[in-house]
């Protein structure tokens, strides 16, 4: 495990160590977004392994693990016991995603001392930009979803009922708009649910960048959907009988 305790320019953490086994992993989920593709990792001829460092300066231990140009943490500050950041620097889907999580999801509940306690995955954006705006499913969905629900107004932009946040959080739940993050918890005996929707924007779909696939359903350039939020996830063990 290695101690740091310096600040990296525009990082908060140094550059991860080489750190691979021979071994092959695959991803062949579908994506459901046009012209977004999902790199096999079974092309790979070794194997990522999960990094663990200790932050001094920001007392927090972080789980890192890379693929070529994709890199994903879970920070843990021990601040916030049982509230892991999600970080990622990464071009691929999330279903692409999804072989790295799982192993990082191992080594954390293997490994952390406040695993136990593990309650709340703070997600971000679904809808992030730069190197992560490969991932849009759940925006997608999101945006999806807000159309065919009786509930959204698309000619306002606005739930026909109660708060956008209270609106975004029961639909998200109700259309399942995170299946991947269902089968990565599932596979610990976990359960997760999309707890609580921060900062909704809502947009011309049209301005959207799967805008064409959302016109195979209807949906014209001109209404107003939700798009993408700050989104946390409860997560919760499964009682074993």
């Amino acid at each position: 495990m290695t101690m740091l305790s310096k600040k990296q320019p525009g990082s908060l953490f140094f550059p991860l160590p080489a750190a691979w086994l021979a071994f092959l992993i695959c991803s062949t989920a579908p994506v459901d977004i046009p012209g977004s593709h999902v790199l096999s990792l079974c092309a790979a001829d070794v194997e990522p392994a999960v990094i663990v460092e200790q932050s001094l300066q920001w007392n927090a231990t972080i789980y890192r693990i890379a693929y070529g140009d994709c890199t994903v943490e879970w920070i843990a500050r021990d601040t916030e016991a049982g509230v892991i950041k999600y970080q990622p620097r990464c071009a691929l889907p999330l279903s692409g995603q999804l072989p790295l999580l799982k192993k990082i999801c191992a080594e954390f509940l293997k490994s952390d001392k406040h695993a136990q306690s593990f309650r709340t995955l703070f997600w971000g954006r679904l809808s992030p930009d730069g190197i992560n705006a490969g991932m849009q499913e759940m925006s997608f969905r999101l945006a999806l979803a807000a159309y065919k629900s009786a509930d959204w107004n698309a000619k306002n932009g606005t739930p026909r009922h109660g708060d956008i946040n209270g609106f975004v959080k029961a639909l998200a739940n109700r259309e399942l708009i995170y299946p991947e993050l269902k089968e990565l918890f599932g596979g610990f005996n976990r359960r997760v649910t999309f707890s609580c929707a921060e900062k909704v924007l809502v947009v011309e779909a049209g301005k959207l960048a799967y805008y064409d696939k959302l016109k195979q359903y209807g949906v014209t350039a001109t209404d107003k959907l939700p798009f993408d939020c700050m989104a946390w996830f409860s997560v919760s063990a499964v009682p074993q009988k």
